[in-house]
């Protein structure tokens, strides 16, 4: 075994130089080109979508109509320019090499540009709405491909109204289009203040346009109706940004091009749709009016949408300064403004986000306007356009997101480094003391850690890598609510001590199963154990992916060397040490974690120009303390009744506190049972006081970029990535190391916990109880050491599996399943202390209850046992699984003869328990 282990240390750090990667960013989009249109011109106001033939899975971009001056520009008067509208298309394969364009001569039958379109990706389809020559119409076309690739443009259902250039977006498979203009009662166009929506998931002949709300600019005051914004999706909201209105007899705006008569608006709103109530909202206003930019917003990282370019109304003016006699066009026009606007939709602020490129390869880019924007396998399509008044370009951009470069610098690994090294020099310091000499050591720690050791432990056992990063995060987009399951450890931690501490101490128990046979039988042991095993398995896993791939996302650390250091060191130090190197490592980790927290959230605060007053000041404003608590019995997916969140919270730590080996085995680590309550009052009054900061470090980390939005990249890829962020973005170097290692040490103290607890219980309930009984203890402890590292490994190819196919949903699902049990697992325990009549067989029926009763609501509509999702809260699990198990384990228990003796003896009710 001992030889093993250099060869390990070896191993880990021959991956750290693959930390240090050596592509650079170049801002939130990367660009190139795609082929340019088959046409001289170009077009503005086109047509343009993605069409998917679901049997060949090829993509084909589709872009349609527009229009553009042939015979010369509009300020060429002796030329006699007319502004020509066209029926015809054009189809490029995506993905195919040296694919080109197709044309296709009067696919719609007449001359349109300036309309909406849409993809609708789950219909491999898009649609086309409205348009005009000289009048508008209200006809709406579907695209769609065969499997030769041949389009077809179908007539759908009619929009409410002639419409031109308003604009539209998809939430879910709801098409939804938002203001635009009319000449619907003759005479010239008109901004309308209408919003109609289309649920494209019911069969084309169900399709209705149904009305939606107009938003409010204040109270009791409509905004105005306007042509030429801005529309993005996110999640299941609708964006609306910009545009600009006829300027009518309104009073003067400050957006005003008198030399036009229009406003140019930058008055935001976002519209939501849940709960069949639709319903808006009033956004921060744009930093300066803007109109006619490329139409889609972009949905780039976790939380941005990103505004191409556009028109401001002082550049309008400047152009008109410049060039009175063409009425600010002409060919010396320099173009249209190239900047990129980008809105987080978690603050609700803008900033500016760079501009487009001048040159790709030496080819000029012209900023393009009145074109829309086309999503493509998480890129973004630009085609065609209007490049200055007049004038068309034929190019077709394509952009992708790039994230900013970040690298966390030489002192930073230095620091990261003393810390990991530290963690295996404290294995081999147990080891040479014998702390892992005999599985009584090994497994128990010879009983003599210190309760505010073994208290310290199990706090950080509970708080994985993943709470470290996911509950500043929650606090981050969300709000503090959640911190009230928090207080559930005030009435948990009383029972655990009072009623569940006496039969794992008074009955010497290493492995927490044991008391399963004992109560029950050794099937109910064999359930408990391997439940527990095949969970924390996949936890290993997770709690290695999760971190990883959120420090990967905002720094050059690579995600599988992040995987294979946090992984290896953990299998080293558990096993060379046993459970006094994975306490006492935890204890420390503990102490690095919290401190981490603590340190991070003071010198947020100090970057605050009004300090921890300014961070209670935004929060307060804008509901990200307790304000959206409630107390209204809700139990659907984003919660905030309080009863509910004590619940969920209370009975997923119950759980984990009476029924998980990693937790329960620190009980028995202690000299006595008085040291084991200390250790649990020790983890209760931490986790009520010190869980506080890491909600208040997500809302600190709120106040700083609300405040300083510039400073957020738009490219981060994920949520739970914001303190890694603000790490690597703001602390100095040294201080941002430590951070690191905090992180490093939430994810390697439940890891090692969950090694030598898996290590146990197999040793104990399987091979000394079914594999080998009678072995000699020297051959359980090789044994054991390795179960640690097969496991380890085990855990380790896990998560980067996860990480190199991108499996993170399938993953989900598969410890979904397995996490089916941890419920029922709970139930079982609790069937056994506090009732006299539980068996055997009650116990298992209560356990296979509580895994359906819990598999039905997860799973059933996706399985097709419904039609519709149940609307539970996931974090409700914990609590109905416990609960069925409990409650049907009981009356099958009374049902097939009730208690043995046993069952008095071993429960609260017999001598065990007093």
């Amino acid at each position: 075994m001992k030889p093993l282990i250099p060869v390990i240390l070896f191993s880990t750090f021959l991956c750290a130089p693959s930390l240090c990667s050596e592509e650079s960013g170049k801002g939130p989009l990367s660009w190139s080109h795609l082929p340019a249109l088959p046409d001289e011109e170009g077009f503005a106001g086109a047509f343009a979508g993605i069409v998917t033939n679901k049997d060949t899975e090829k993509d084909y971009l589709v872009v349609a109509g527009g229009a553009n001056f042939p015979k010369g520009r509009p300020w060429e008067k002796e030329k006699n320019p007319e502004k020509v509208y066209y029926d015809l298309a054009f189809k490029l394969e995506m993905g195919a090499e040296d694919a080109s364009w197709e044309k296709i001569e009067g696919p719609l039958g007449e001359r349109l540009g300036y309309g909406m379109s849409v993809t609708l990706p789950k219909r491999g389809s898009t649609l086309f709405i409205g348009g005009k020559e000289q009048a508008a119409t209200d006809a709406v076309w579907e695209v769609t491909a065969d499997q030769s690739g041949k389009l077809t443009f179908a007539p759908r259902l009619k929009y409410p109204l002639p419409i031109v250039e308003g604009v539209a977006g998809v939430v879910g498979e709801t098409v939804i289009v938002v203001g635009g203009a009319t000449n619907r009662e003759g005479g010239g166009f008109r901004t309308v203040q209408e919003a109609y929506m289309l649920d494209t998931s019911k069969g084309d002949g169900e399709w209705k346009w149904e009305s939606l709300p107009w938003p409010e600019a204040g109270k009791d005051e409509m905004a105005r109706g306007r042509v030429y914004a801005v529309a993005g999706v996110r999640a299941d909201l609708f964006y609306m940004f910009g545009g600009r209105d006829y300027a009518g007899s309104a009073d003067p705006a400050p957006g005003r091009v008198h030399q036009e008569k229009l406003d140019i608006l930058s008055d935001c709103y976002a519209l939501g749709l849940k709960g069949g109530n639709p319903e808006w909202k009033r956004l921060k206003d744009l930093p300066q009016g803007m109109s006619a930019a490329p139409s889609a917003a972009l949905p780039v990282g976790v939380s941005h949408l990103l505004m191409l370019g556009g028109v401001s109304a002082e550049y309008w003016r400047q152009q008109f300064e410049d060039r009175p006699e063409l009425n600010g066009a002409g060919e010396s026009h320099p173009g249209f403004e190239s900047h990129l606007w980008a809105y987080d939709t978690i603050t609700d602020t803008w900033a500016a986000a760079g501009e487009l490129p001048e040159k790709l390869k030496d080819v000029p880019v012209s900023v393009p306007v009145t074109t829309p924007v086309v999503e493509w396998k998480n890129r973004f399509i630009v085609p065609t356009g209007e490049i200055k008044p007049g004038i068309r370009s034929p190019q077709v951009l394509i952009a992708q997101v790039e994230k900013l470069d970040s690298r966390l610098g030489m002192l930073n690994w230095i620091v990261v480094g003393v810390y990991l090294a530290g963690m295996v020099g404290i294995g081999y310091w147990f080891m040479r003391r014998e702390a892992s000499a005999t599985t009584e050591a090994y497994f128990r720690g010879g009983q003599k850690i210190p309760f505010l050791v073994a208290g310290l432990s199990i706090f950080a056992t509970v708080l994985s890598s993943i709470t470290f990063m996911s509950i500043p995060a929650r606090a981050y987009g969300g709000d503090i609510t959640w911190y009230i399951g928090q207080l559930a450890m005030l009435v948990l931690i009383p029972v655990v001590v009072f009623f569940y501490l006496p039969f794992f101490r008074k009955l010497d128990l290493t492995s927490a199963y044991l008391y399963l046979e004992r109560r029950f039988n050794l099937g109910v042991r064999l359930f408990g154990s391997f439940s527990f095993m095949f969970a924390h398995v996949g936890r290993i896993a997770i709690v290695l992916y999760l971190p990883a791939v959120a420090l990967s996302a905002v720094s050059n650390i690579n995600i599988y060397a992040a995987i294979i250091i946090i992984g290896l060191l953990c299998v080293v130090y558990t096993v060379m040490g046993g459970i006094e190197a994975v306490v006492w490592t935890d204890a420390i980790q503990a102490v690095v974690l919290l401190g981490g927290a603590i340190l991070c959230f003071i010198l947020v605060v100090t970057r605050l120009d009004g300090g921890i007053g300014e961070l209670f000041s935004i929060a307060n404003s804008d509901s990200k303390l307790l304000q959206n608590l409630t107390f209204e019995w809700n139990i659907k997916d984003g919660t905030t009744t309080g009863l509910v969140i004590f619940l969920a919270f209370g009975f997923n730590s119950l759980i984990q506190y009476t029924s998980g080996q990693d937790v329960v085995q620190r009980y028995v680590t202690t000299k006595d049972i008085g040291g084991a309550r200390k250790s649990l009052w020790t983890t209760m009054w931490m986790s009520v006081c010190f869980s506080i900061v890491f909600f208040l470090l997500g809302t600190a980390l709120y106040a700083f970029y609300k405040t300083q939005p510039a400073l957020l990249d738009p490219a981060m890829e994920r949520n739970d990535g914001i303190l890694p962020f603000f790490i690597m973005q703001q602390l100095p170097a040294g201080v941002a190391g430590l951070i690191i290692a905090a992180v490093f040490a939430a994810s390697q103290s439940s890891i090692s916990s969950s090694l030598n607890s898996i290590a146990t219980a197999w040793t104990k309930d399987v091979d000394s109880r079914l594999v080998r009984p009678g072995a000699s203890d020297e051959e359980y402890l090789r044994a054991a050491k390795w179960v640690v590292i097969i496991v380890g490994l085990l855990g380790i190819g896990g998560a980067a599996l996860v990480a190199a196919a991108n499996i993170k949903n399938a993953f989900d699902t598969f410890m979904g399943i397995i996490g089916l049990a941890t419920g029922s697992l709970g139930g079982i325990f609790a069937m056994g202390v506090f009732t006299r009549r539980g068996n055997g067989r009650g116990a298992m029926i209560g356990a296979v209850t509580g895994i359906v009763v819990v598999g039905f609501i997860k799973f059933a509509e996706k399985i097709g046992i419904v039609a519709e999702k149940i609307q539970v809260a996931g974090i409700l699990n914990a609590f109905i699984g416990f609960t069925s198990c409990l409650v049907v384990g009981y009356l099958a228990s009374l049902a097939t003869g009730g208690g043995t003796e046993q069952g008095e003896e071993l429960s609260i009710h017999g001598k065990a328990g007093g």
